[in-house]
């Protein structure tokens, strides 16, 4: 891969998950890379083949990232709790997960992409299914339970983009740990 394609897929993904799929556009990349947007379009057919390779990118980097942080922890908080802090630390940067970015255009979306997506969420529902796996004494069936926490980290972190203070966040992070069974 050419290294002005990399530096462009790494602004489109910053714009993206500080702003929304609208600064991604090949106009605004090309001002940002300082280049014309037919440079852009040079390194990639399309709009919806670069937003789905993004989003593919993301969910590659994502669970090679939580994998790392998981490596050797058995305990289900302590696995939810190492989740939690990709989305504190997202907040911190003032970043949304890329999976919102794309759920709040969908309309703006090829199949391609809206299945990227489904593919992410399914994911990492699955991810957190799987850690709920040796939990006991669950308040609902765990692919439930994954679908709520998914939803409640997702939602918080776009809730907590209008504050300085992750409190969304922290009150999901603090039900997580009323799970007694975990």
């Amino acid at each position: 891969m050419s290294e002005t394609r990399t530096h462009l897929k790494a602004l489109a993904t910053d714009q993206i998950r500080h702003a929304n799929l609208a600064a991604a556009s090949f106009r605004e990349l090309g001002k940002a890379a300082g280049i014309k947007s037919s440079s852009v379009h040079y390194h990639f057919q399309s709009r919806d083949k670069l937003l789905t390779e993004l989003l593919q990118d993301y969910d590659t980097d994502f669970f090679d990232r939580l994998d790392l942080m998981t490596e050797g922890m058995t305990k289900p908080r302590q696995r939810l709790l190492a989740l939690f802090s990709i989305f504190e630390d997202s907040h911190k940067h003032q970043l949304q997960c890329m999976s919102l970015a794309y759920a709040a255009s969908q309309h703006e979306l090829s199949p391609a992409s809206l299945e990227a997506v489904d593919h992410f969420l399914s994911r990492l529902e699955e991810w957190v299914t799987d850690t709920l796996a040796n939990a006991r004494l669950l308040p609902m069936p765990r692919e439930q339970l994954a679908r709520v926490l998914v939803s409640s980290l997702e939602g918080s972190l776009l809730f907590d983009r209008l504050h300085s203070e992750p409190r969304h966040l922290q009150a999901t992070k603090d039900w997580i740990c009323t799970l007694s069974s975990l």
